[in-house]
């Protein structure tokens, strides 16, 4: 089968997700191409694929997306002409961006079938935009179907009508690959205070505010932890970090630190309000940090199946400290956590399940008439 694997997007898990999902499909035997932003921060990563490329210069701001547009027409039309070429049976979209959205029609001309990849079936508070959100619904009308990494995402899609049930196919958001030296299972936290961190874009819906609170709770109890919280952001919940225990690092962190960001953490604190699935999650399991995350979206089921994490019963600070105090006071606990996050990274949560499912969702449509 030969698979075209796009994403447009310069920063962030868009374009990571994307390589990681090409680099499986060819090595579960796809013939792989790809399309991918030149100012991506893994660019170079695309290019040690080896594999035919469509590299697009795309844009910085929103100013710039809309002035480019012109250019985005000629890269269509440039675009089609590439996969013609190279007589793409599927294209497989891994993560939505706005000048997809776009040019969406171009993806099945040709005969050609699409799979978008929908991450989250709405977009975050804070982060709508109706220019977004209606080149959101173009991107999927335009799909012959949808890949979808929690229950909760694929039931949203169905419940509203953007895909039918059977046009909508399941996987497992995939754990990042990391250097063997970081996945491995650890017994307990290292000695001294241990570390609780949270790591991601700094947005009201991520709930540092209840991380916060739960910290509190647990110093009120007598243990001693440091929470360390790094990535970029203006949550008004930043000012609660005043204990002398508390680290801020606000600030744009790469791909190239991720690793060594949560691999610097002793628990993984996820007290997200609203969430799909999480790859701050992904990066937990791989690197053998045992995770606490709220009971909403598709969190627990990624904690739960992995078996990487506990799940707090509500959404609430004393909920989470009592999470945390579970893994703190059970040096056995903590190491079944991490053991099975190593363990999950390599089999259920590997990029080789994910390719395998992608292929029989690829299979499919192809097999679908028009």
């Amino acid at each position: 089968m030969r698979v075209a694997v796009v994403q447009w997007g310069r920063t962030g898990a868009g374009p990571l997700f994307a390589q990681e999902l090409a680099q499986a499909l060819q090595e579960d035997g796809c013939d792989v191409v790809v399309s991918y932003s030149l100012d991506a921060e893994v660019a170079d990563r695309f290019v040690a694929l080896g594999v035919p490329s469509f590299p697009i210069r795309t844009y910085r701001d929103k100013r710039g997306a809309v002035l480019g547009l012109p250019r985005l027409l000629w890269a269509a039309f440039r675009l089609d002409r590439f996969l013609r070429r190279h007589r793409i049976d599927v294209v497989v979209i891994a993560m939505e961006q706005l000048w997809q959205g776009a040019v969406a029609p171009v993806f099945r001309f040709g005969g050609r079938r699409s799979l978008l990849c929908v991450h989250d079936a709405t977009m975050h508070p804070g982060d709508f935009s109706r220019l977004e959100h209606l080149l959101r619904r173009a991107e999927r009308r335009a799909a012959d179907g949808a890949i979808v990494f929690s229950e909760p995402v694929a039931a949203a899609l169905t419940s509203r009508g953007e895909f039918s049930a059977g046009r909508v196919h399941q996987t497992v958001h995939a754990a990042y690959q990391v250097d063997a030296d970081r996945a491995v299972v650890r017994s307990t936290y290292r000695e001294g205070v241990p570390v609780v961190g949270c790591f991601g874009r700094l947005s009201a819906y991520k709930g540092l505010g209840l991380g916060v609170g739960a910290i509190t709770e647990l110093r009120r109890r007598g243990t001693r932890v440091r929470l360390r919280v790094v990535g970029s952001g203006t949550d008004d919940a930043l000012d609660l970090l005043r204990h002398e225990d508390d680290e801020l690092e606000n600030r744009w962190v790469g791909q190239e630190e991720i690793a060594q960001v949560v691999g610097g953490f002793d628990i993984a604190l996820l007290p997200y309000t609203e969430a799909s699935q999480s790859g701050v999650l992904a990066y937990a399991m791989a690197l053998g940090v045992p995770s606490v995350v709220t009971p909403v979206g598709g969190l627990a089921e990624q904690a739960i199946a992995s078996g990487s994490g506990i799940v707090a019963t509500a959404v609430t600070s004393t909920a989470l400290a009592d999470a945390l105090e579970e893994i703190l006071a059970d040096a056995g606990r903590y190491q079944t956590l991490s053991a099975a996050g190593v363990l999950a990274a390599a089999g259920p949560f590997s990029w080789a399940r994910v390719a395998a499912d992608v292929r029989v969702a690829a299979a499919s449509v192809v097999s679908v008439r028009r």
